[in-house]
């Protein structure tokens, strides 16, 4: 395989992770300034992304075995596209439909990419960068010109993507064909647990601090901020997963940062809102555990333990977001919901002890599965290939 080959591999697979986090962390960011979303749609607005997400988990097998990898993931960025433009043009329906439609696209690539990168930084990069560059975006745009622009402006990042994608010269190495994926109840449960807390953040964050006396461009930029601290945990912990002998430990160290994070937006979020939005970020390398350990735990590229772990673990989190968005609703205030993501990350860390005691993962696949293998691009021209 050529380096240019090896190259353009890259560059693809980063910008379609690029589009897997600003459809919902601009809505988060611009929620409070969005005129159509009451109390009730905005804590629908971030519960309903895991939902869609998870859903989409699960269609995706399906519909790749009768599409192919390439097909599919070129309606899944020609459906974003749409979603993403139409979902700013009228009311509170068309947003959460439009919302709905961009997590089921949003779903499919997520599903598929692990897999197709192989490993590649290119996908955790792209993936933590997406979500930042939503979160610091969205709020200026808002102030500088309205919600419908700053929202509608990703469908722009989205098309881009796709037009690259119909000038790729074949397709990727392809997920094969599902043969008894290992059952992964505890690992499930917590990617869900881990799946709540981390779009709790990306979605309510803002809110916390605005209605904590934080003025509006602050809480944008500890958004951000929180994304981007994200960004080098991507980076970091697929490694710590392979190479940390005490997983338990791991999993206990990345779920303090966000429980000092949770615990300061509970007793002062205004005190230091950039230590809280910096804590709550750096947790998010859980979820990079996560992914790792799917993927350690996939046999022969299949689909079908992301798809379940995924699928089942999205609306997991969708069901405790938005009971989170309820208790304020019904409160009037954050206390009671950031006491339930504190017993949320508790059961972060029992699942998660669960999920890596039962089995030595780094013995569940040889070495040279685990390391990562390059990208290739072949021609598209075959027949399903995916199925669970």
């Amino acid at each position: 395989m050529s380096r240019a080959t090896t190259t353009v591999s890259t560059v693809v697979i980063f910008l379609l992770a690029l589009n897997l986090r600003p459809a919902v962390t601009s809505l988060g960011a611009a929620l409070p300034d969005i005129s159509v979303a009451g109390d009730l749609v905005a804590a629908v607005l971030v519960a309903l992304p895991l939902w869609a997400i998870g859903l989409g988990g699960w269609a995706t097998p399906w519909l790749a075995n009768r599409l192919g990898t390439y097909r599919t993931v070129a309606v899944a960025l020609a459906a974003l596209v749409l979603s993403l433009g139409g979902r700013v043009l009228a009311g509170s329906a068309q947003l959460l439909t439009g919302t709905a439609l961009a997590c089921l696209s949003i779903a499919v690539l997520g599903t598929i990419l692990p897999l197709l990168a192989g490993g590649s930084a290119a996908f955790t990069f792209g993936l933590g960068l997406g979500s930042t560059v939503g979160a610091l975006v969205t709020p200026a745009v808002v102030l500088s010109s309205s919600w419908q622009v700053a929202l509608g402006l990703w469908a722009g990042v989205a098309l881009v993507a796709l037009q690259v994608w119909q000038r790729v010269p074949g397709e990727f190495a392809t997920p094969q064909r599902a043969s008894g994926a290992t059952p992964a109840f505890a690992l499930t449960i917590h990617f869900g647990l881990i799946s709540t807390v981390t779009f709790l953040v990306m979605g309510w964050l803002p809110g916390i601090l605005r209605d904590a006396g934080v003025p509006a461009t602050t809480a944008g930029g500890c958004l951000a901020l929180s994304m981007a601290m994200g960004l080098p945990m991507m980076l970091l912990v697929p490694g710590w997963t392979r190479r940390w002998h005490n997983q338990t430990l791991l999993v206990v160290a990345l779920a303090v940062p966000n429980a000092i994070g949770v615990t300061g937006l509970l007793l002062a979020p205004a005190a230091a809102p950039w230590l809280w939005a910096a804590a709550t970020g750096t947790g998010m390398g859980s979820l990079a555990f996560a992914l790792t350990t799917i993927s350690l735990r996939s046999r022969n590229s299949s689909l079908a333990l992301s798809a379940v772990v995924q699928g089942v673990g999205y609306v997991i989190a969708g069901f405790g977001v938005l009971a989170c968005g309820w208790l304020h609703t019904y409160t009037g205030a954050w206390r009671t919901p950031l006491l339930l993501v504190l017993a949320v990350l508790v059961g972060q860390v029992v699942s998660g002890h669960a999920a890596v005691t039962r089995r030595n993962l780094a013995a569940l696949i040889p070495r040279q599965r685990v390391a990562r293998r390059p990208l290739f691009v072949r021609r598209p021209d075959d027949a399903p290939e995916v199925g669970v």
